[in-house]
Order: C-alpha cells, then structure tokens, then sequence
C-alpha cells in the first residue's frame, strides 16, 4: 500500500514539475457571453495537454503556456467552444455564443448526432436544468407540461412506485397492447425503469422523437416513439466537481371532505328508510346526540381515517456528488446520487443509490474508446396488506381507531387501516440491484475524411428479490370495566420471489459526414443483435404456527405455492440512414430498418420500416435577406413507417396448454392437468404504423419570438385483437390473437416562445406549449348488429359506454310519467336518476330503459389536448421560473367508494349533504339508499365526471452567489434555491386527483412537496 502511494505521489508531483517547466508566456483575459455578462467556470485548454484553468466569478481567466502559435480551446456548457491560436496578444478576450441560437447545434438523434439546422424530423428537448427543478424521485415526473407531444399522467404518489404514464402523441393502440414509448439511454434501449430511476443530476439532455423521420431507425421499436437519454460527458480542463443537497416535506395534494359522524349517522338512518320505510332508524336519537356533541371520543367517535392515515407530512432527501474533467486524450464524468423518500406512514420507505461513470479516451489520433458504467440500488419497505386504501376510504367515521393510550380500535367488522400500515403487521421488502454497461470503439479510416467505424457492446445484469411477511396486530376493544379484550389471532403467511435478468447487445456501425462544396453528405449503415433472457422463483406458505422463524421452511407444507418463469427474447437488426443537403438550405433524410423477432413464425419475422423527410431554411435564400422580422424560418415535412413488438402475445403462432394445477382426482389424490389454450394464429405480427408530419419552425424580431407548428397524423394497423365482438360465446374455444385493429391519431403541436434580454443583468423569459390528439377506431371486428350507441368502431379509443343520465326523478308525477329501467322496476322511484330513452330492438324509443339504450358517453380517461405554460426571470445572480400544466377533454368514471355514498358499508363524502328528498328535489344528487345494486349506480353519463385541470407543477425560488471570497475558497459558485411540485390545483372532480386512474379510488394520493436544497461548484 506504501508503495502504491509513493508512485501516485510521484506521478502527480511529476506533472506538476512538467507543467512549472514549461511555463513561460502568460495569456489572461475575460471570457463573457454575447450580451458581454461575465462567465464564471469556462475552461480554458491548451490543446493537446492537460494544461488548463478556468473563469474567476468576474469572468477572467489567466494561464500560461510555453509557445505563441499554441492553440487555447475555450468551452462552457450550454455555448459553442472556440479555439484560438496565441499570437502576439497576450490579452485574449472571448465571447462564447449559445449553442440553442447557432445553426451549428448538435442534436442527438438516433445512432448519431446531427446539425441542428438539418433536423427534418420532429424532436423536442428537456434539459438538465429543467429536470432539476422538479423535486420528484421518479424521472418520468419531470416531463409534464415541458414539451409538446408529451402527453402524461401520474396515477399515483406512492414513493418508489409513483411513475407517470408516458404517451407521445396520444394513443393509437388498443386492447392490451401497450403505447410506453421506447427509452434509449446513449444508444442503448433499456427499461422503462432504468430512464425512470436514473438520477437528474447525470443526466445532458432528454430528446423526444416524436415522428417516423426520427423514430423509424428504431423500427419495430419506434411507433409509440423513443425517449432519447443523453448523459454528461467529461470535458476537456481542469477537474471540477459539484455537490447537490436539496430537502423537501411531501404531503397529499387533496383528501376527500368526508361527512363527520354525525351527519353520516343521519344519512344512515334515511337511506335506511328510504330502502325500507318500515324500518327501525340504526342510530338511536342518543346516539345522535353523542356524536353532535363529541362528548365522550370513545364512546361516540369521529374518525377521519383518511387524514388519520394519509394527513401527515414525509420527508425526502437527495444528495449529489459529480467529477468532471480531462484532457485532450482522456475525459472523465463520475456521478453518485442518493435518494430517500418516506411515505405518509411510518412503514413505508423508498431508498435508491445511483453511480455513473463514463469514461472516453483517444486512443490514437483516429481511435476513440469510451466505457460507460452505471448502476443502482433499489430499497422498498411497505406494508405487508394490499387493502390499505380500500379501507382507509371505506371506513366510516363512527369507529374508533386508537384508544388514548395508543392501543388500535378494533371497528368491528372493519379492518383498522392503522393496523395494515403499522410495522407490528409484518413488511414487504423489495430490494433491486441493476449494473448497466457500454462499451464503444470508434475507429476513423484513414484516407476517407469523414468515415468511421464504431463498435458497441452493452451488457446488463439485474438481480431482483422481494420477501413478505404478514403478521397478526392485536386490535382491543375496551370492556365496560375499563379493561379490554383483543380480537383473535391470525397465523402469519410468508412469500419469497427471486428474480433476475440479463440483456446483451451488440452493434456494428459505419458512419460516413463530408461536405463537397455546397453538397453536404452523412450516412450510417447498423447492423444489431440484442437478447435479453429473466427468470423468476416464486414460494410462499401461510398458517404459520409461529413468528420465531421467517423462513418457507417453517411453515405448513400443505399450504405451499411454488412457481417459477423462466423467458428469453431476440431480435436482429439492419438499417440504413442517409442525410443530404445542398447549401445548407435544403434537406432531404432516408432510412431504412429490417428488423427480426423470435416471436412470430419463420415466414413472418421480417419486417421492413422505411422512412422519408426533407425541410427548406427557408432564410437562407436571398430574397428573405430584406425580410428582417424573420430571423428563422424552416418548413420541414416527413413520411414513414414504424412498428411495435410489444404486444399481449407470446409465440401465437403455436398451439398450447395451460396448466390446471391440483384439479384433477386420480386414486385419491388431486393432479395437474393440461386444457387447451388459445388456438395458434401462424399469421400473428406486430402492429405497423404509418406517420405523417408536416410544419415550420421560425424565430422574429431579433430572436424574440418563437413559434413552432406541427401537423401529425398516424394510421396504426394489424393491431393485436381477438374477435369476441363478433363471435358468440357458443364457439367452444379461446379465440386465437389476430391482426384485425386499426386506429388513426391526429393533432397539432403548437409551441410559442419569448425571450428578452433587458439588460445584462436582467432577462426573462415565457414559453407555452399545446398538444391536440384525437384517435378513432376504425376496424375492431365488431359484428355488423352491433347496435349504433354500442359500436366502437368510428369512436375514440377507451371511450365510456353506459345510459344517459338526463336528471333526477323529481317527484311521483315525473317518475311514473317517464321511462324507467326495466331491471330495476320493483325498487326504484322518485329521487332515483332518470336516464334517456334513446332506442328499442326497432332503433326507436320504446319507453322502457333498457341495454338498447346504453350509448357512447365520453372520449375517455386520456387527455385529448394537454398544455404546458412556463416562464422565469433573471436579475443578476437571482432567478425565479414556474411551469403550469392542464389537461381538458378527459373524464374519470368514478363509482364505489370513490363516488357512491354508503358503499360497502363505506363513508359518505359531503356532496351528498345536497341529494333528493321531498324537500330538495332539484337536489344535484340522487337518493340516498344502502343498495348498491340499483338503478342509481348502473353505468352512466352521472358518475361520468369532467378531469379537467389546471396545475401549478412547479415553482422555483434560486440565487448564485459568485464572489472574490469564494473564489479564494476554490468554488466558482454556492447557488441554493427553493421549489415546489404540484403545489395547488384547479379541477371540478371531486374527492380523487384530476389524474387519478383508479375508478373505486383506491390508491396512493399525489403529493404535493415544498424543497430546500444548495448546490456547491468546486
């Protein structure tokens, strides 16, 4: 060990000796940007050594090199970098121009980069500074409202497993295929999960690619389209390094306004009456008293058992710490993040530890090899019950949930929710290891300017194990004596579940870029081979007789479940990708993928994907020159077809079983059996999309306005399906998956900008985004009697079928004179909803309701248009932005516990405080009744409720302090800053998140979170 100290020791004080050596001419100045305010941090190199320095807090830089006739190369994140030869001026002062104003831009695109200005394919950008400031643990989070096209929802909050629901351009599939779009992180598709969990703080930019001239080079994988990941790179300087801390409260954005005890024991007693009038009232006019008054908490309680459960505050916490630098032959990032985030109640936690490492280095002067290594840990502790939230939302306030010494309530029938999320129940323990690598070699070939070829390898490993142990919690009930009693006891149960996976890619590349004249030419030519193989062990027993011991083992063998899967995919690719333009004003791209899948039967594993696109800078020709209000204007267009795998099928080309486990008796003893599956399909393929955009992209008035306009449209075919719509039940057999769907999706993106600059201290900025799709079904293989209000075809998407509530029955008059549904005659009146008479088997009204008249009612849970509104300010080192974000034309049906009062035995919301009586009999909603099965709660328009909302999503407070102090203390800068995520939100739903998915409720509410953090530049 000594001795490896002793070299490294001496191998730095060598460079050093080096560096005083050959220090002999003295070069300073200031670097600054195009409005002359001062850069602090740019590096400043010496090319083609480590020699380099940086920009002080007022810009100014000082480094001394051996030679004039040395090169200086000056870089800053965010602008354009500059080389400069020294000459006879020792004093060299530089402007650094930002990338996003000059044509030159680089824009990842797929396998590659491009010149921003050639890009004819439509693609959206998040930045690194974007997804920071949203205080969020699940990446997917940070997308809403920040690009057009972009559509999201985030159906929970629950730490750990709180992801946003991703669709690009909304949704042209349907069954259970799925629209996720597909995740490349460098060049390589990972998981939904690994984009999902990575940390922001590693994260360059995220790219959207959005039509078939950007998406098609991925195929098969592209039609729902490809969220590009691009990492941070080391740069050529001095070592940097940063620190990021931030700390933030998460707490639930909105609780149901649930009916106190009394008021809910009152309404008791009248739906009661109201389903049987001759019945005695359940809570006596003492009991009433008790819970007006609270007089004995015990006795007559008034439990709120969602704010109980879910009302508190939960701390999160996010630590950074970043390397960066290099030299002209070696550069070199390093990240290692962590994350802790803690749920509403105290078993519930999430833990995740991320490492990245890449690495490039100049082999020779034509051989580049770069090593990506990332990884990450993932740890869960949850309770060991899946039925916290229905009871939380359920149970009625009239039960008592803890006793003043802390005992648990036991609420009679109820579970206690307290129970299922105390520790004393047990734990669901998930735990995740992940290492994700990549490997590139990149040879340029001597002779050909602009030729390469590149090698990648990427090799994944995941290992995955989760154990839950379910253990009884004693629930008291206090006697009259002040003593008490516990509920009895249930034995404890245990399940273990072992998972692993492995992926391997391999791609071989030939990249060709050079300019002939005016004639400007790229090329890529891919061939890919990518596996990917899991496997998964699952066991569990329960009636254990004893806690001692939390092992299978131990428990009873009679109650065994043992399973285990095992899976493994392939598929090989081609493609090709050609790029031309001439004179810069003029674009035209090529591509062209085959793809292979193990999935489908020999003579149905290729598929071709090609696509085309072409654009014209409409500002580089000579007659826009006198045009000065127009300083951009790009019209671009783009035709292709892309496809999806990822379909409800595996192998459908094959006849199987399924296995029937302990069914059949054979001496005695109950056997595994086999009974036919579905019947095999040889025709079965993916789904192909065919993409058109057309639109323009312009800046005015000296880059002050911006705007953005495209036209989309898809026609998504072969979508997976069976035929049940028109095949009766009697066939006798489980009906093989066809190629039979078909949908078409259309919209607009609109992106408006403006941004100015005041003065050199002052700036500010306001963008908005829109997103308009709207899908129809056109071929579902409905059968041709399909009545009209029932048919699918011709309808959107996932939209809601039921009656059509036109009111309430006011009074006996109004309900004897209008049609009724016939399967409810016998228990409904006056009070009930009254639905609409739409047709009989004839297609005419015939004065009854019944299943002819159930109808089309609504588009569906998935935001027709969703926009985005941000803005910010800058004044010296103070910044301030926000980002609000809504959705319309979306509805949620909601029903259960999440809409009916009294459901199950359930709570009642205060709504329902305004709902029919004699009394009140334009009252908003129906009857009371403790029949859930009625004409009240059958499917329609009435429990069809508008999810539109307005959201502020984030808001952030931040100031840099960059002063001659701290650059004595070796920090460029010290920048703290406060935010805030879904921190208030405007919608008519009642009681469930405008986002919600859950019909009955039960889920983990959205948080709303308030953050404190400090970020430290060395």
């Amino acid at each position: 060990m000594r001795r490896t100290i002793q070299i490294i020791v001496f191998l730095i004080t060598s460079c050093f000796l080096q560096q005083a050596v050959a220090q002999n001419i003295a070069v300073n100045g200031k670097i600054t940007d195009k409005t002359g305010t001062a850069i602090a941090g740019a590096s400043v190199v010496l090319k083609g050594t480590t020699t380099a320095t940086s920009s002080d807090a007022d810009g100014n830089y000082r480094i001394s090199i051996p030679e004039k006739g040395s090169v200086l190369v000056f870089s800053y994140v965010g602008t354009n970098r500059q080389e400069i030869v020294v000459g006879t001026n020792r004093t060299i002062n530089v402007v650094l121009e930002d990338t996003e104003n000059v044509l030159n831009d680089v824009v990842v695109v797929g396998y590659g980069t491009q010149r921003k200005a050639s890009v004819t394919g439509s693609i959206s950008t998040i930045n690194s500074k974007e997804m920071l400031q949203s205080p969020v643990g699940d990446l997917s989070n940070t997308l809403a409202g920040r690009v057009a096209g972009v559509i999201t929802k985030q159906p929970a909050g629950e730490p750990g497993s709180d992801a946003a629901q991703i669709y690009i351009r909304g949704n042209s599939t349907f069954g259970n295929s799925t629209m996720e779009p597909l995740f490349v992180v460098d060049g390589i598709v990972r998981g939904f999960r690994d984009f999902s969990q990575m940390d922001p703080n590693e994260i360059e930019s995220v790219n959207i690619l959005k039509d078939a001239s950007s998406a098609a080079i991925f195929g098969v994988k592209g039609a729902n389209g490809v969220v590009l990941v691009t990492t941070k790179r080391g740069k050529v300087g001095k070592l940097t390094a940063s620190y990021t801390f931030n700390y933030g409260l998460s707490q639930v954005t909105r609780l149901p306004k649930n009916l106190g005890s009394y008021e809910y024991a009152v309404l008791f007693n009248e739906a009661k009456l109201n389903d049987n009038p001759n019945a005695a009232p359940e809570f006596s006019q003492e009991r009433l008293d008790g819970f007006r008054s609270g007089s004995d908490r015990e006795l007559y309680p008034n439990t709120d058992w969602m704010d109980l459960v879910l009302g508190g505050t939960a701390p999160r916490m996010q630590h950074n710490v970043s390397l960066s630098g290099g030299s002209e032959k070696t550069k070199y990032f390093t990240s290692l993040g962590y994350l802790n985030e803690d749920g509403l109640y105290k078993s519930l936690n999430y833990k995740r530890y991320n490492v990245r490492t890449n690495l490039d280095v100049q082999v020779t002067n034509t051989t580049r090899f770069s090593v990506d290594l990332s990884g990450r840990l993932e740890n869960k502790t949850a309770p060991p019950s899946g039925g916290i939230f229905e009871h939380t939302l359920r149970n009625p306030p009239i039960f008592l949930g803890q006793y003043e010494d802390g005992r648990l309530a036991s609420p009679g029938s109820y579970p206690n929710p307290l129970a299922l999320v105390s520790p004393e129940s047990g734990y669901n323990r998930t735990s995740g290891n992940y290492i994700l690598t990549n490997f590139q070699l990149t040879q340029d070939i001597p002779g050909v300017k602009g030729l390469s070829v590149k090698g990648v390898m990427a090799f994944d490993r995941s290992f995955t194990y989760n154990k839950t142990w379910n253990t009884w919690v004693p629930l008291y009930v206090k006697n009259a004596d002040g003593t008490y009693a516990t509920t009895a006891p249930s034995k404890s149960s245990l399940s273990k579940n072992f998972g692993e996976a492995q992926g391997l890619e391999f791609q071989g590349q030939l990249n060709y870029e050079n300019r002939f004249g005016k004639h400007g030419f790229s090329a890529l030519a891919l061939i890919l081979q990518k596996e990917n193989q899991n496997s998964g062990l699952f066991g569990s027993r329960n009636s254990y007789e004893s806690s001692a011991l939390e092992l299978i083992n131990f428990g009873p063998a009679e109650n065994e479940v043992l399973s285990d899967n095992e899976d493994k995919t392939g598929l090989r690719s081609a493609a090709v990708r050609l790029n031309y333009d001439f004179d810069n004003k003029y674009f035209v791209q090529g591509s062209l993928r085959r793809d292979e899948s193990e999935n489908f039967a020999p003579n149905k594993r290729t598929g071709y994907f090609p696509a085309v696109s072409a654009g014209w800078l409409v500002t580089g020709e000579d007659f826009m020159k006198s045009v000065s209000a127009v300083d951009y204007l790009k019209i671009k267009g783009s035709y292709g077809k892309l496809g999806s795998d990822r379909i409800p099928s595996r192998f459908g080309y094959y006849n199987r079983y399924d296995l029937v486990p302990n069914n059949y008796p054979f001496g005695g003893t109950l056997s595994n059996g086999l009974v036919p599956g579905a019947i095999a399909n040889p025709n079965v393929t993916w789904e192909t999309s065919t993409k058109t955009d057309v639109g323009f992209e312009t800046r005015m008035f000296k880059n002050l306005i911006g705007v953005d306009f495209t036209y989309f449209k898809e026609d998504r075919k072969d979508i997976l399906a069976n035929r049940s719509l028109s095949v009766p039940l009697s066939f006798g057999a489980n009906l093989p998956t066809e190629n039979i769907g078909r949908v078409t999706n259309k919209g607009i993106e609109v992106v408006l900008s403006h941004n100015n600059r005041i003065s050199n201290d002052l700036s500010y900025y306001v963008s908005g985004n829109f997103t308009y799709a709207k899908n129809k079904i056109l071929e579902a293989a409905e059968a041709i009697n399909v009545p009209a209000g029932k048919r699918i075809t011709g309808r959107p998407n996932g939209g809601y079928y039921g009656y059509k509530a036109i009111g309430i029955f006011k009074d006996a008059a109004d309900f004897n004179n209008s049609p009724k549904t016939t399967a409810f005659l016998a228990t409904s009146g006056p009070g009930d909803i009254k639905y609409e008479d739409l047709s009989g088997p004839n297609g005419t009204p015939d004065g009854v309701i019944d299943d002819f008249d159930v109808t089309y009612l609504g588009g569906g849970a998935l935001p027709e248009i969703i926009y985005g509104i941000s803005g910010g300010i800058n004044y010296k080192g103070f910044e301030a932005s926000f980002l609000f974000q809504g959705a319309t034309r979306s509805q949620q049906y909601l029903t259960q516990n999440a809409a009916w009062a009294f459901y199950n035995g359930g709570r009642v919301t205060e709504e329902w405080l305004d709902r029919w009586t004699p009394d009140n009999a334009d009252a908003s909603l129906p009857r009371l009744s403790l029949n859930s099965n009625g004409n009240n709660y059958a499917t329609s328009s009435f429990w069809l409720k508008d999810a539109t909302y307005l959201r502020l999503k984030n808001v952030e407070v931040a100031y840099t302090f960059k002063t001659e102090f701290l650059a004595k203390l070796k920090l460029t800068g010290v920048r703290v800053y406060a935010n805030g995520q879904n921190l208030f939100t405007l919608t008519d739903i009642l009681n469930v998140d405008p986002e919600n998915t859950s019909a009955i409720g039960w889920y983990y509410p959205q948080q709303k979170t308030f953050n404190f953090g400090l970020s430290v530049q060395f």
